[in-house]
C-alpha cells in the first residue's frame, strides 16, 4: 500500500496568513451554508403546511356547501315547509353549521397566511446565503491562488470578497 505523501510545511509568513484567513473564510462559509439549508428546509415545510392550510380551508368550503344545499332540500321537500317543527328544528342546525364553518375558515386562511409569509421570510434568507456562499467560496479559490501565485493582490482581493460574503451572510442571520 502507497504511503500518504507529506504535505509540506507552510514556512513563508504569507503562506501562513494566507492558509489561516483560507481557515477563517472556509469557518465562515460552513456556518452560513447551514443556515442557508435549514432555511430551504424550512421554506419547504412551510410551503407544504401551507397546502395542507388550503386542503382544509377547501374541505371547510365543501362541508359548508352541502349543509347549506341540504337545508334548502329539506325546506323545499318537506310537508309544511319550515312551519314543521322538526324540518324547522334541522334547518336551524344546518344552517348554524353553515356558520360555523365560515367562521373556521377565516381562521384556517389567516393561518395559511401566516405560514406562507414565514415560507417567503425563510426563501429570502436562503437567497442570501447562496449569494454569501457563492462569494466565500470564490475567495476561497482567489487566497488559494494567491498561494500558488505568490501575488499579494490575490490574497487582498480573496480577502476583501470573503468580507462581503461574511457582510452579506451576517445579514441573513437577522431577517
Amino acid at each position: 500500500m502507497a504511503e500518504a505523501p507529506e504535505i509540506p510545511e507552510a514556512s513563508d509568513p504569507f503562506e501562513k496568513r494566507v492558509a489561516i484567513s483560507i481557515a477563517i473564510l472556509a469557518v465562515i462559509l460552513s456556518l452560513i451554508s447551514n443556515l442557508g439549508d435549514n432555511a430551504k428546509t424550512d421554506a419547504i415545510i412551510k410551503s407544504t403546511e401551507v397546502a395542507d392550510q388550503y386542503s382544509f380551508y377547501q374541505s371547510k368550503s365543501l362541508k359548508g356547501m352541502l349543509a347549506e344545499t341540504q337545508a334548502n332540500l329539506l325546506l323545499r321537500l318537506s310537508p309544511g315547509g319550515a312551519e314543521n317543527g322538526a324540518v324547522a328544528s334541522e334547518i336551524q342546525n344546518l344552517n348554524g353549521l353553515v356558520a360555523r364553518y365560515d367562521q373556521e375558515k377565516e381562521k384556517v386562511k389567516a393561518e395559511a397566511e401566516t405560514l406562507k409569509a414565514e415560507g417567503v421570510r425563510q426563501t429570502a434568507v436562503n437567497n442570501q446565503c447562496d449569494l454569501a456562499s457563492l462569494l466565500l467560496q470564490v475567495a476561497i479559490v482567489v487566497c488559494s491562488v494567491a498561494i500558488l501565485s505568490r501575488w499579494h493582490a490575490f490574497w487582498f482581493a480573496g480577502v476583501a470578497l470573503g468580507v462581503v460574503g461574511a457582510v452579506l451572510g451576517s445579514k441573513a442571520f437577522f431577517m
